[in-house]
């Protein structure tokens, strides 16, 4: 796996949830893009070697929409989303890796997808 670390912010809407300098940013994108494509999906809880807490970044499926949040800001967190939205913020940060790994050189389906 590429080793690519970047300033990570994580807001929905002008709320700020969580913001992280040198995170691994490669590794997130291929969980989310495993997590994604997977028909038993539950919740996501980034799990990285970079950190040792799991949720980093988590979406977890609440009574009323799915929440983001982070186990670094425990006392932040979105308003509930719809699934619609949880995607399109996930495959829009997916885009934009991809974009700036082609840009760099790299394949994205070696990376990312694989």
């Amino acid at each position: 796996m590429v080793g690519l670390d970047a300033d990570l912010t994580v807001s929905v809407g002008p709320a700020l949830l969580y913001r992280e300098p040198a995170f691994p940013i490669v590794e997130l994108a291929r969980s989310l893009f495993l997590w994604l494509n997977d028909a038993n999906r539950g919740d996501f809880m980034f799990d990285s070697m970079s950190f040792e807490e799991v949720g980093a970044v988590a979406l977890t499926r609440g009574s009323s929409g799915w929440l983001v949040g982070s186990v670094f800001s425990p006392d932040v967190i979105s308003n509930p989303l719809d699934w619609a939205e949880v995607e399109s913020g996930c495959r829009e940060f997916l885009s934009q890796i991809e974009f700036d790994l082609l840009s760099l050189g790299l394949d994205p389906g070696e990376v990312i997808h694989r």
